[in-house]
């Protein structure tokens, strides 16, 4: 059953309906959330189930303009950015490990500190953009979605997404990559 018919049958009350959507979009979703809250995974499950909760309300709402995904997006977005209002007196808040844990098969402990100080750089870097940018980077780069698709979701022209584009990297230049000492650094020293 497609997205858009799952949304129609759940406006009937249709709870496996509900329980399928959910299954299909509960995972995207949680990693686009956790993407537009710069890693913070508690309060991007938070989002994501608020969304649906609406979800769940106000199936009756879905017009059939745009995509149905679009639609879930946009509900699941608007949470993320009630929580970023909520926390704006903390600019940065908690953040949580938004990182995979690595594999286990990892070639080395020193090439496992330099992955965990570049997500723990790129979670400082994120934090430090718009809501707006994040998400268009997210969109763009993890989600490899094209400009059209990107300014359907985020509900604006084209021609802003570049611009949101283009601020998001030039600041991400902008930002230094501070690294922690790494396990060569250490037998360098000794």
């Amino acid at each position: 059953m497609t997205t858009e018919a799952l949304i129609r049958a759940i406006s009937r009350g249709e709870r496996s309906s509900f329980e399928q959507l959910y299954k299909n979009m509960q995972r995207p979703m949680l990693a686009y959330a956790s993407g537009l809250l710069a890693g913070d995974r508690a309060a991007a499950e938070d989002a994501v189930d608020d969304a649906f909760l609406d979800i769940w309300k106000g199936a009756a709402g879905y017009t059939g303009s745009g995509s149905a995904e679009g639609w879930i997006r946009r509900i699941v977005r608007n949470k993320a950015i009630d929580w970023v209002r909520r926390q704006k007196h903390n600019r940065y808040g908690e953040w949580s490990d938004a990182c995979e844990e690595l594999a286990d098969n990892a070639p080395n402990p020193e090439t496992i500190a330099m992955g965990a100080d570049a997500a723990a750089w790129l979670r400082r870097s994120l934090a430090n953009l718009s809501v707006e940018q994040r998400e268009a980077l997210i969109l763009c780069y993890f989600e490899d979605r094209s400009l059209a698709e990107i300014a359907d979701i985020m509900e604006c022209p084209e021609n802003t997404v570049k611009t949101r584009l283009f601020h998001a990297r030039a600041k991400l230049r902008g930002l230094s990559f501070e690294a922690t000492p790494t396990v060569a650094s250490f037998n360098a020293s000794a």
